[in-house]
């Protein structure tokens, strides 16, 4: 009588288990780096909105510095006072001559 052998155990099984796990890898894998990248663009979007609030505050300041510099620039004192260094003098009354208004207006400043 011959030895009744066993026939191996067929290997789509083992391919299947290892396919599964590479998959599952893959998977795994795939979501870490698209946490990381979106780990990474939040950092970066926090030091943009860093810099671009640093500006804002720079640009206010500015607003603010230029506001006081145009304030002081159109005060009439300093008008007068700067008319009159230029050899300039208030006019006499006989002098003056109102304008007869016309159709157009003047914006507002």
């Amino acid at each position: 009588m011959a030895a009744h052998r066993t026939p191996p155990a067929p290997a789509a099984p083992r391919r299947v288990a290892v396919a599964t796990m590479l998959i599952v890898a893959a998977a795994a894998l795939a979501l870490a780096l698209a946490h990381i990248r979106r780990q990474h663009e939040m950092v970066r979007l926090g030091y943009e909105l860093a810099r671009e609030t640093a500006r804002l505050q720079r640009l206010e300041e500015e607003n603010r510095r230029l506001r006081l510099e145009r304030s002081m620039l159109r005060h009439p004192d300093r008008i007068e006072r700067r008319a009159l260094s230029l050899g300039m003098r208030r006019p006499a009354p006989a002098q003056i001559r109102v304008a007869p208004a016309t159709g157009t207006t003047v914006a507002a400043q």
